[in-house]
């Protein structure tokens, strides 16, 4: 491809960049209000019903939801991300067009029947969902599929939360694992345009409502410190404790229609004593238009987060309904409710942050001016642990309050939280999910390199092969002219009938004295693949099958071989993909390509 090529194909790339922000942006404003007539809805069980109503609202909302989800759209059910990085890994970023479409449905009747869950994991998969159909309307290759998805996905996330930096990190650290070469500037650009297109139709308020926050003394560093480390143990204890809630769950021996609406009662239960403390502690949420009241637990819980922050919720009140949010969450998500987990961890950092705060203030008083900064800082640091995106909580969290005076505090206890997170549990709260399914990700650049090399592109195309009545002897000769100890076995009408290696030439003598022929000591079973087959793909099947090489076949006439290869082709391939991905201007470490082959082994 001619460098005038290559440019008219990445403006291509920003074009559809901007195209899905504008997607993204639209499917963020629509969602927000799906969800306002859903809970305007819903809210009218608990204005007949009176306090029951919380019982039936969620009840009756996971009824619905089990019958979109269970009928229609599997991928709809939880949180949404680690479908999406489940579908950018390992299908070539290929997501079905129904799924977003079904899951902004599924998500706005859960959020709005009260269900405890976040915006964001909805609006990740339908932006990601977009892009995904976008590229393949275009035609795209594969790796601009994969980045379109970040942008949908980034670009959801931006408009949601009016974070446009913050949602282009969000899908490059928990989507993509990093930055990927010219993939950076086309997420940025639909962040851009999804977030000024959603400002222009719900206004460009923050997403919190926070007093500026100051550090009171450098003291208060060390308290961050320590609380950034609570909260990486803090974040494990979530993440565990969210999928132990799971399995407990689908343990129940009911239907699937009914498990989501069971889910939905259990949170009623705890919404209903949400509403008691409610009353014992004064706590009282902002109530607005666009929020309308709802237990603290339930729903986003925005209006709690925002009264947290302003220094209106009691100490009892903040341990209690961080509690009651984690067990509402993993019961809402557990049970097969659709929504995200991003607010909702926010929620219970800046109820578990707000509490250490107050406790610091009272020890030290002269140090901890503004005990609610600490509810701030929690915000980030449990995310941190949970998510694994430390750059991204950094950045959003200064975007979605205005306030970049928390600099120094957010990253000490966010690198704090992320580390102690990483030492306890090697998976994410989005990658866990997966790897409970028996989908183990590896992250980074030279994880996937191979999966951009195919067989065709490295195999040997006129091996040395052998006939079948060839004696050992002859083939001896050949070895030793070759140095090769791997051949095919080819008939007198070209087709590929075994493979023969050198060990399985060493046989007791025949009784008779005659040599053994090819066709007595030949492989008829072996690996065969299709050109267009990833080397990542063919390793995978030379370590299953506990075989050094395959041959190389044409699809459409099996029995004809076009070429061969052994496990030394796949350092060729590594060695072409890396010089590939240096030309595209990627920082390659220095890595040994023969840990590769070592690591699979």
């Amino acid at each position: 491809m001619t460098q005038r090529e290559t440019m008219k194909r990445q403006v291509i790339l920003y074009a559809s960049g901007a195209l899905i922000g504008v997607v993204s942006g639209l499917a963020a404003i629509i969602f927000r209000f799906l969800i306002l007539n859903f809970s305007v809805l819903f809210l009218f069980l608990p204005q007949v019903m009176g306090i029951l109503g919380w019982l039936a609202a969620p009840f009756v909302g996971g009824l619905i939801v089990a019958f979109i989800v269970v009928k229609y759209a599997p991928e709809a059910k939880g949180h949404g991300v680690p479908e999406v990085i489940e579908a950018y890994a390992l299908r070539e970023g290929k997501i079905r067009f129904r799924v977003p479409l079904l899951k902004s449905v599924a998500s706005a009747i859960c959020i709005g029947s009260g269900g405890s869950c976040g915006r964001e994991g909805p609006i990740a998969q339908i932006g990601a969902g977009a892009g995904s159909a976008v590229a393949s309307v275009l035609n795209f290759d594969k790796r601009e599929r994969r980045t379109l998805v970040v942008c949908g996905l980034s670009s959801g996330i931006a408009a949601t939360f009016n974070a446009p930096l913050g949602g282009s990190l969000f899908g490059i650290e928990v989507l993509a694992g990093g930055i990927i070469g010219f993939s950076i500037l086309p997420v940025i650009l639909a962040s851009v345009v999804a977030t000024a297109l959603a400002e222009l139709v719900l206004g460009g308020s923050v997403s919190f409502q926070a007093p500026l926050f100051v550090m009171g003394h450098p003291i208060e560093l060390l308290f961050y410190l320590v609380l950034g480390i609570v909260f990486g143990i803090v974040s494990v204890i979530w993440m565990r404790g969210f999928y132990a809630i799971e399995d407990l769950l689908e343990k129940l021996r009911v239907s699937k229609y009914l498990l989501p609406a069971i889910g939905g009662l259990l949170v009623g239960v705890l919404a209903l004593g949400t509403i008691y403390f409610e009353d014992i502690f004064v706590y009282s949420g902002e109530v607005t238009a666009t929020q309308p009241y709802y237990p603290a637990i339930m729903g986003v819980g925005y209006a709690f987060i925002d009264a947290t922050l302003i220094g209106g919720v009691a100490l009892g009140a903040l341990i209690i309904f961080g509690i009651f949010k984690l067990l509402a969450t993993s019961i809402t998500l557990g049970s097969g409710g659709s929504g995200g987990v991003f607010a909702p961890t926010l929620f219970m950092g800046a109820a578990f942050g707000g509490a250490f705060g107050l406790l610091f203030s009272v020890v030290t008083p002269w140090a901890v001016t503004q005990p609610m900064a600490f509810a701030l800082v929690g915000m980030a640091s449990l995310f941190a642990g949970a998510g694994r995106a430390p750059i991204t909580c950094i950045v959003m969290l200064m975007e979605m309050t205005a306030d970049y005076s928390l600099i120094l505090p957010l990253m000490i206890a966010v690198s704090a939280s992320y580390l102690v997170s990483s030492l306890m549990e090697t998976e994410s709260i989005y990658t866990l999910k997966l790897s409970r399914r028996g989908v183990r990700l590896q992250r980074g650049t030279h994880v996937e390199v191979l999966r951009t090399i195919h067989v065709g592109d490295v195999m040997t195309k006129d091996p040395t092969m052998l006939h079948p009545t060839m004696t050992t002897s002859q083939v001896f000769e050949i070895i030793d002219k070759t140095h090769h100890t791997k051949f095919p076995v080819v008939d007198d009408f070209g087709n590929i009938i075994g493979i023969m290696i050198a060990e399985d030439l060493f046989q007791a003598p025949k009784e008779d004295g005659r040599e053994y022929q090819v066709r007595e000591l030949m492989n008829p079973e072996f690996l065969h693949l299709a050109p267009d087959c990833t080397m990542d793909s063919a390793l995978q099947a030379m370590i299953n099958r506990d075989e050094g090489h395959a041959v190389i076949v044409n699809p459409s006439a099996p029995s004809k071989m076009i070429g061969y290869i052994t496990k030394a082709d796949v350092l060729k391939a590594y060695e072409i993909a890396i010089i590939n991905l240096q030309k595209m201007g990627t920082d390659v470490e220095d890595i040994d390509p023969a840990d590769i082959i070592d690591a699979e082994n």
